[in-house]
């Protein structure tokens, strides 16, 4: 906001939004009773006016408003919007370069250090650096720098100058003032090691560097957490020293016991001897969730026959360096050997223990498993093949279903024998009535030869040793009756022959109509 100056006086005002519902109502910006005046700001000629005098907040929208008054004139009121806290740039930060042990160490100053209210006091600041040779033609290199971190690859005896900004998303910063300063003459003594690494498997985290000396020398390793050093003003005294690393004479560290999985950790090293120590070497930061390699886990399985229970051993579990506190999850996969397509099927698991169900009796099943732990995960185990039991219950299932079928068979066939049999009995017998009875059909009933028993009539059977008739003789009965009465006339019949014929007659007639009986009640 800019305002008209001469010898006219201006009156700076401000107004503390209200804000109900995200609105303010235009009747509380036009009442001036609730408009504050800013101490120092009346009644000046100049354009500008200090506003940290005033208590704000910095996260709160405010309004702001100037006029110009020329004796009894006064000039429409101008008015401004911000927010403290989006519209401030970020000051410059102060700067100073120290030799410590060999090493040239920076020290950055807070932008407020200087002032009791702190804006930015809450915010996570980050500094930008850049340093260039005081020389003809410089050039300058840029890098993120924390406060007390060592700066490397420095030459000694040179004169350097450098400049810091903070960093902050969506803020604007201004760099310090140039800072020129020179470099301390080269050492005599033992050189910082270099070419730090690190070869993480399973958690089992060793450090390693270069052995650059000759005789008698002696290492140590510290670790810091990376929050400390980048956040906090002066981490120098917070380095820890890893336990069993200290005035070591291997050019490896262990430092698996210091570190967890998560987060992030810095690492260096320096060099002793009898009479000197060298610098620290370069900081090395180390992410475990990111560069830890895991190892493939091992399995042991056993076989039923119908599953296949499966026994994960964690990665390092071997080497007794096992992953399993940490939360691992392993991914199986199992496929059919005789299959040709070999189509895997994926399985998931957080127990060392699994369970594969509903696969077929005497069949090779093959297997490998991997292991996951966030986002990492580890090569497929070493495939394992092994053929489920057959077992008693598949064996018995194997014969009953053809043994099933086949008597279901049977039992149909045999149903439609037996039927037809039935139906061909009744319908198409395969004897036939005895000429006697078929022709009897043909005759009257009443003239039928099986007459009561009482009734006197001639030899119409002849049945030999009770068996079945073997020829029926068909004698007219009307004949036989006209010829028995002349053989009384005649007086040539002879009684005995007439008593014995009576009873032969007598035994044929009941014969024949007890045959007859039972064919007629023979069930077709």
């Amino acid at each position: 906001m800019e305002a008209v100056h001469s010898s006219k006086q201006i009156v700076l005002k401000k107004l503390l939004l209200l804000y109900r519902d995200g609105l303010r109502t235009p009747e509380y910006e036009e009442n001036l009773e609730n408009w504050t005046v800013i101490p120092g700001c009346q009644n000046i000629i100049s354009t500008e006016c200090d506003l940290s005098l005033l208590k704000l907040n910095y996260l709160n929208y405010c309004n702001v408003s100037v006029r110009v008054e020329a004796g009894k004139e006064n000039s429409p009121w101008a008015s401004l919007k911000f927010c403290p806290y989006l519209t401030a740039q970020i000051g410059p930060p102060g700067v100073l370069l120290e030799s410590v042990d060999g090493n040239v160490n920076i020290k950055i100053i807070h932008p407020e250090a200087d002032q009791s209210k702190q804006m930015w006091k809450h915010d996570a600041l980050t500094y930008k650096l850049a340093i260039w040779k005081n020389s003809s033609k410089p050039e300058k290199k840029y890098q993120d720098v924390f406060s007390g971190q060592n700066l490397h690859d420095l030459h000694p005896d040179t004169t350097y100058c450098l400049a810091v900004k903070a960093f902050l998303e969506y803020h604007e910063a201004l760099w310090s003032s140039t800072y020129c300063t020179k470099t301390p003459k080269a050492l005599d003594g033992l050189a910082p090691p270099t070419n730090l690494r690190v070869h993480a498997l399973n958690m089992k985290c060793i450090l390693y560097w270069d052995n650059l000396y000759s005789g008698s020398v002696s290492f140590t390793v510290q670790w810091i957490f990376a929050f400390k050093r980048e956040y906090f003003q002066d981490y120098s005294k917070d380095w820890i020293t890893v336990p069993g690393c200290e005035n070591i004479t291997t050019t490896h560290c262990d430092f698996s016991s210091s570190i967890s999985f998560s987060g992030i950790f810095y690492l260096h090293a320096r060099a002793m001897n009898s009479h000197f120590k060298s610098p620290w070497s370069k900081e090395l930061s180390f992410e475990p969730s990111i560069e830890n390699e895991i190892g493939p886990p091992s399995i042991k399985v056993n076989a039923s026959e119908d599953s296949l229970r499966i026994f994960i051993v964690a990665p390092g579990e071997l080497e007794n360096n096992s992953m399993s506190k940490y939360p691992l999850i392993y991914h199986i996969n199992y496929w059919n050997n005789s299959s040709y397509a070999k189509d895997k099927v994926e399985e998931q698991s957080k127990s060392a223990s699994f369970i594969i169900s509903n696969l077929s009796p005497s069949t090779v099943y093959c297997l490998e498993v991997q292991a996951l732990c966030l986002s990492k995960s580890s090569n497929f185990s070493n495939v394992t093949c092994i053929e489920t039991a057959s077992g008693k219950s598949s064996t018995l299932v194997t014969w009953m279903v053809p043994i099933g079928v086949a008597a279901a068979v049977a039992f149909l066939l045999f149903t439609l024998w037996y039927t037809w049999k039935k139906i061909r009995y009744a319908f198409f017998p395969s004897c036939k009535l005895p000429s006697v009875i078929e022709k009897t059909g043909e005759r009257d009933p009443s003239s039928s030869c099986l007459i009561p028993s009482e009734v006197s009539t001639e030899k119409c059977i002849l049945v030999i040793k009770n068996s079945i008739p073997l020829e029926i003789d068909q004698i007219n009965c009307k004949d036989q009756r006209q010829s028995e009465r002349n053989c009384r006339d005649s007086g040539n019949y002879s009684n005995d022959d007439e008593i014995s014929g009576n009873k032969e007659s007598h035994e044929i007639k009941e014969t024949a109509a007890v045959w007859f009986r039972q064919w007629v009640e023979a069930p077709r």
